[in-house]
């Protein structure tokens, strides 16, 4: 017999019982002339033989059934309990889940979790740049549940992530961040998982040292076209302002007139609205989408694809990337097939083509699109009702409007702050603080060159993020290895007075390897003098010990970018 059945058992008896007694009352009802207390009393022999018979029996009945029942409910108590918890721990999870969504987590942190990027103003230079955002789908091989409580609640200064938690100023309490917890535990991918991640991280760190220098001229573009956009800002101003008033007005009086779909703008509505969009786009797009047709001599438009793009380059420099690309393309343009026999190969005119498709959508700023609305056709564009798809564009015409008004009007104070940018990075490019020389690293750490290029990979796919200053924000904003950020400094020989050399005997523990596979516990030391804070995660769930090891003699070496 399980608990919920004794449990029904015995509401049923209650409720028999108090039936008895209200039928009992209800029997005794009657007119009295006499007072209960001014009645003469039953006597002895019915008091104590029948009425006291059925009182004992009943009692007996009772006590047999408390007896028998409460043990059996007992005994299921354990199941109710662990279901209890089960059933708590999903609901937690369900308000966690939907914690996440409500604040948007992943717009940041990636789709489920797997990592992404947000924009964020790096301090040094006021540039706005990408921050890298670390996965969440593997956290918690890193920190603990109360590590993980803690960064969610107090956040993390001088980066995008803010503090989420009421003691850290942010909206949720402390319930509410042990649910986001207990959700993130749920999207942990599997242990093999996370160590295989290892080897993609590593790829990208070596590419993001051989392509520095072209990152670097990226960012650098970049920030010129945010001048040369401050300073288009007043007359892009007035035209886009002028141009969303008219969407607007057209919009607002859309019902009037003939409305052959029937889908609450008019006929007419409809044409000033698919015109008015072409007009901001032709404005915004500053080179045309030349197409190369390798089955007609076209090698004339080739040349047209050129002078536009120096004519551009002036206005908006972010173009002159696809003039060197046009340019390098043209210098073996005459190599393969060549079908109409221009000059330019068939491949080669395709990549053209391509890049000045890229080129003339670069300049038009997000949001603005070109619609053609049909009359004959409620649903014109992707499926979508037309009335949405119109007050869509509208909408996103007037946002730019307000965005380019607020340059114009802060034009002064914004171009000397990115003028500032600009300055900064020109001084970065020249300085190369992020570059690390692998020789020097080999030689510093007594090993080969393979060997410290994958102690370089690990140390930056891992430990960066941290410990070398500015590295989230992009290499032009990357100080030397190791410089310390979120994290001490580990140059100069700092692990040696933190952890001591290592070992000699393989069986003695390595300090340093130690907090590797542990990470930092609160108020707990380490090392030879540390003290954790628990912000230092582990390693050892992620990372093998060959790697551990490598990892730790790099540390050691005294030497993080192998200029000493």
């Amino acid at each position: 017999m399980t608990a919920d059945v004794i449990t029904v058992l015995a509401i049923v008896a209650g409720v028999a019982w108090l039936g008895l007694m209200v039928v009992s009352a209800l029997r005794n009802r009657g007119g009295e002339e006499i007072a209960h207390n001014l009645q003469p009393g039953i006597d002895d022999q019915h008091l104590e033989t029948r009425r006291l018979e059925k009182s004992q029996k009943a009692a007996i009945v009772g006590s047999a059934f408390l007896a028998i029942s409460l043990p059996l409910y007992f005994l299921g108590e354990t199941n109710r309990q662990e279901g209890f918890v089960e059933d708590f721990a999903t609901e937690s999870e369900l308000r966690g889940e939907h914690l996440v969504e409500e604040f948007a987590c992943f717009s940041c942190h990636g789709p489920l979790g797997v990592g992404g990027s947000a924009f964020y103003v790096e301090k040094r230079s006021g540039v706005t740049v990408s921050w890298a955002v670390p996965s969440l789908n593997d956290v918690l091989y890193r920190y603990d549940d109360a590590e993980l409580n803690f960064w969610i609640t107090f956040g993390r200064g001088n980066t995008p992530m803010p503090a989420w938690g009421l003691p850290g100023g942010g909206p949720m309490n402390e319930q509410q961040v042990s649910d986001v917890v207990n959700y993130l535990g749920t999207i942990q991918i599997k242990q093999q998982e996370a160590v295989d991640k290892t080897p993609g991280a590593m790829t990208t760190q070596v590419a993001r040292l051989e392509n520095a220098d072209q990152i670097v001229d990226a960012a650098i573009l970049s920030q010129r076209q945010v001048l040369a956009e401050i300073e288009q800002a007043p007359a892009d101003s007035t035209f886009i302002t002028q141009l969303s008033d008219q969407a607007r007005e057209v919009l607002d009086n859309a019902d009037v007139g003939i409305d052959t779909d029937d889908d609450g703008l008019s006929d007419v509505a409809e044409v000033e609205l698919s015109a008015i969009s072409s007009q901001a786009v032709d404005y915004f797009r500053v080179v045309d989408a030349i197409t190369l047709d390798p089955a007609t001599p076209d090698a004339e438009k080739a040349e047209d694809a050129v002078a536009q793009l120096e004519a551009a380059i002036p206005s908006d420099p972010i173009l002159a990337v696809h003039l060197v690309a046009i340019e390098d393309i043209l210098e073996t343009a005459g190599e393969g097939d060549d079908t109409d026999g221009d000059g330019i190969s068939d491949e080669a005119e395709a990549a053209i083509t391509g890049q000045m498709a890229e080129a003339s959508s670069k300049t038009i700023p997000a949001g603005i699109v070109e619609i053609e609305l049909n009359p004959t056709n409620p649903e014109s564009v992707g499926g979508l009702p037309d009335q949405r798809t119109a007050s869509s564009m509208v909408g996103a015409q007037e946002s730019v409007a307000t965005t380019t008004t607020v340059t114009a009007e802060n034009q002064d104070k914004l171009r000397t702050q990115e003028e500032d940018g600009l300055e900064f990075l020109l001084s970065a490019q020249g300085a190369g603080q992020w570059e690390i020389e692998i020789p020097g690293v080999a030689a510093s750490m007594e090993t080969g060159v393979d060997e410290a290029a994958r102690a370089v990979a690990l140390f930056n796919a891992n430990c960066a993020r941290c410990h070398t200053a500015g590295f989230s924000a992009g290499i032009p904003y990357t100080l030397e290895a190791g410089s310390g950020g979120f994290g001490p400094a580990l140059w100069d020989g700092r692990e040696l007075v933190q952890f001591g050399e290592a070992p000699e005997d393989p069986s003695e523990p390595d300090l340093l390897i130690e907090l590797l596979i542990k990470g930092s516990e609160s108020q707990k030391p380490y090392g030879l003098n540390g003290f954790g804070s628990g912000r230092m995660p582990a390693f050892g769930a992620t990372l093998s010990a060959e790697d551990l090891s490598l990892l730790a003699m790099y540390l050691r070496s005294g030497n993080m970018d192998g200029k000493e």
